[in-house]
């Protein structure tokens, strides 16, 4: 296997410039609820522990999880999502404004017909019980993507990259999809997805996309297990969505990265050494991997950057992020960060 380094220059150049990066990020809006506590007993009306809730906190979920790990490194944001006119709804608008984002209500979209999303995670210890869902899934009105799209028009010459955050909960319809992608091409602003099945092959002309496997094998109607089989899959979603590359994520197994101008492949593995909660990993991937990329990194050099992201948050309770300071001292111990100047 290759090995991969980021030399001290490269990355304090790239520090330097995150500041100066705008993304906007797209997607469906999810309010996360962890009720955290304990067990002592078993119900007497059914054989269910009973859990005694010691604390409670929320969080932005779904897409507003990219927009915390935008937050973290320091990236400045817009977010553009649908929600609904309730409670829910305003702990999503004061949440986006503890991050920074300056009058979320400018970009979002808020709906007197569609409740906002809200899971709920009920843990004991350190183990999830359930999770309680509460959504009313449909798609955006004709309407509604038009005022979507007249925001986004209007302020696109400010984002250095787009990300599609689709987690298949109504708002990114393929008009948003396609005129998106299409406005971003025109400006030269690269546009990175995490896809739904349901709409893999409608991100035509994107920069990259970054499906786990699972999404990548079920796209294409295989399992995609072994090196070779993700490689090749890798390579045909490239080829069918006319992208620039494919990043696969592979869980234990890390991730690969396809780039079609080099017909290029790099695995790169796991950095991951305790797996305490998967939730949320995905969004940190495309987070970090975007911001690298967009103030100048190679492929290659982001993705590594975004392997290491990963493998700091599955070691943390529910969807959190990673701050600079964590980041460089992973890539440090990983010998990532390094003298050469490749």
């Amino acid at each position: 296997m290759i090995r991969h380094e980021i030399s001290h220059s490269i990355w304090n150049e790239a520090l330097s410039k995150l500041s100066k990066v705008k993304v906007l990020v797209l997607g469906d809006l999810i309010l996360d609820e962890y009720l955290m506590g304990m067990v002592n007993r078993i119900s007497p009306e059914a054989p269910v522990p009973v859990v005694w809730i010691k604390n409670e906190k929320q969080t932005l979920g779904g897409a507003g999880n990219v927009i915390k790990n935008l937050n973290s490194i320091g990236i400045v944001t817009d977010f553009s999502a649908r929600i609904g006119n309730d409670s829910a709804g305003k702990s999503l608008v004061q949440l986006l404004k503890n991050q920074g984002i300056q009058s979320p209500e400018e970009f979002l979209l808020i709906s007197e017909k569609t409740r906002t999303i809200l899971k709920t995670r009920i843990i004991a210890g350190n183990q999830q019980v359930c999770r309680v869902d509460r959504e009313e899934i449909s798609l955006l009105s004709s309407e509604e993507e038009n005022v979507v799209l007249q925001k986004i028009q209007s302020k696109i010459n400010e984002y250095s990259a787009i990300i599609l955050s689709d987690y298949e909960k109504g708002f990114l319809t393929p008009k948003i999809i396609t005129q998106i992608i299409s406005l971003s091409k025109a400006k030269g602003i690269p546009v990175v997805v995490d896809p739904q099945v349901s709409h893999f092959f409608s991100y035509q002309g994107i920069q990259c996309m970054t499906p786990n496997h699972h999404e990548a094998g079920k796209a294409l109607g295989r399992s995609l297990v072994s090196d070779n089989e993700v490689e090749i899959g890798a390579k045909e979603i490239a080829q069918r969505l006319n992208a620039d590359s494919i990043m696969i994520t592979r869980g234990e197994k890390g991730m690969l990265i396809y780039e079609a101008k080099s017909d290029r492949s790099t695995l790169i593995p796991t950095v991951a050494k305790e797996v305490f909660d998967v939730t949320g990993a995905g969004d940190t991937v495309i987070s970090i991997y975007t911001a690298f990329l967009a103030v100048g990194m190679s492929t290659v050099h982001a993705s590594l950057i975004a392997n290491s992201a990963a493998g700091i948050v599955v070691g943390k309770l529910g969807a959190e992020s990673v701050t600079i300071q964590e980041l460089e001292m992973e890539l440090k111990k990983q010998s990532i960060i390094g003298n050469a100047e490749t």
